[in-house]
Parts: C-alpha cells; sequence; structure tokens
C-alpha cells in the first residue's frame, strides 16, 4: 500500500519546468515594433516583457527578472514568456505558412 502512495505523490509533483509552461498559456504574446515579441506580465496586464532573438546565440532572451537571473546560469532555461512566445510563433507559422503538401512532398 505504501508503494501505491509513493507514485501517486511522484505523479501529482510538477517540475518548475513544467509549472512555468502551465502558467505560460496565461501570458498573452503580440508582435513587438520593430523586432521581437511583447509578453504581458501574468500578475499585472500592464506590465509588458519585451523578447527577442540574440544575434550572435540564436536565442530568446527576456527580459524579466527569472530569465535575467537564471536564462545565463541554466542552459535551455525558459522562463514562462519565452514558453509562451514560442507557442504563438508555432501557432503563427501553422497558420499563415505552413503547407502540408510540402511535407508530403517530402515524405514521398
Amino acid at each position: 500500500m505504501k508503494e501505491k502512495n509513493n507514485r501517486t505523490k511522484k505523479n501529482e509533483a510538477f517540475s518548475p519546468a513544467e509549472q512555468r509552461a502551465a502558467r505560460a498559456a496565461r501570458v498573452e504574446v503580440s508582435d513587438a515594433e520593430p523586432y521581437g515579441w511583447m509578453a504581458h506580465s501574468e500578475m499585472d496586464r500592464e506590465h509588458v516583457y519585451h523578447l527577442f532573438c540574440e544575434p550572435q546565440t540564436k536565442r530568446l532572451v527576456c527580459t524579466c527578472a527569472d530569465f535575467i537571473y537564471r536564462g545565463d546560469a541554466e542552459p535551455g532555461y525558459e522562463c514562462k514568456h519565452i514558453s509562451a512566445v514560442l507557442k504563438y510563433i508555432g501557432h503563427q507559422y501553422l497558420q499563415l505558412r505552413y503547407d502540408p503538401r510540402s511535407q508530403y512532398e517530402c515524405a514521398a
């Protein structure tokens, strides 16, 4: 019986990255002028973070404190704003640029 309870607790616990990804669903994203994206704060809709692709590393960078303090320390780190922007970019690509016929042609 004790082993079953341990498995249940492990399934209920989410990693910090999974928790950030879940919170990213509540972040509103839009295109920024002249480049990049704007992500509204989850807590204060008036506060906006600027995200852009760093030219040297081709990595998304965010101006939020979470990314500033953890982004360079942890390779591949994504704050919730970066997760939201990646989802936004994916949706934009599928809606505006993706052509399933080209994928079919590559497979043939």
